[in-house]
């Protein structure tokens, strides 16, 4: 039964990549969504991103793999998603949006496959390829990307109910937001280091005088 139902869930996320309309309608009103499967997509995609940091050919890697830490890159993969989750929200619950977060959680992680796939093949394929081939494999990263938008967009106007000039309104507004909650990170964590320091400080200090 378990199985028969992670079935149903998989060939509505393969249907929401081509008809991504009628997709995640049926994923936000059917319950067909899984956020299980959304996470595992998720975090292939941050291990994705280590791989093609270290395994991208010659050819068309120009980063510091000496240098590299698959953990920063990982974290980093992720979080991007999780702030705009977190942003869309914030934003979508201001201008009347349906979708509650975890719609919106499964419409960007459902969206990040054609750039997961696409990523993978591309790594692959650029360990064959001489210097006049690496734009024909840049352009396939590029239908990945063109497809996330895509998917993501229309994923993102379904689950809350915007039409097209809308949804484009909320992005923006949403950017606003991920750079505000960055903001209020920084200054949250900086607080925090100053106050470490400071009690730090205070505790020699009393250390100090009571020796």
């Amino acid at each position: 039964m378990r199985s028969e139902i992670i079935k149903e869930r998989l060939h509505y996320l393969r249907y929401a990549m081509f008809h991504p309309f009628d997709g995640f309608y049926e994923i936000k009103y059917r319950g067909k969504g899984s956020v299980l499967i959304a996470t595992v997509i998720l975090v292939l995609y941050g291990i994705m991103q280590c791989i093609a940091y270290q395994y991208t050919g010659f050819v068309m890697n120009r980063n510091a793999v000496f240098a590299m830490n698959s953990v920063s890159i990982f974290i980093s993969a992720l979080s991007v998603f999780l702030l705009f989750t977190v942003s869309n929200w914030t934003v979508t619950t201001l201008f009347n949006g349906k979708g509650n977060m975890r719609d919106i959680y499964i419409v960007i992680c459902y969206s990040i496959l054609p750039m997961l796939l696409f990523n993978g093949i591309t790594a692959f394929i650029s360990n064959f390829i001489i210097k006049e081939e690496v734009i024909i494999v840049k352009s396939l990263q590029e239908i990945g990307v063109v497809w996330f938008v895509f998917v993501l967009l229309a994923g993102l106007c379904i689950i809350h109910e915007y039409t097209f000039s809308v949804n484009i309104k909320t992005l923006l507004a949403t950017a606003v937001a991920a750079f505000i909650i960055i903001f209020l990170g920084i200054l949250f964590f900086s607080l925090l280091e100053r106050m470490y320091y400071f009690f730090t400080s205070v505790g020699q200090e009393i250390i100090r005088r009571v020796n």
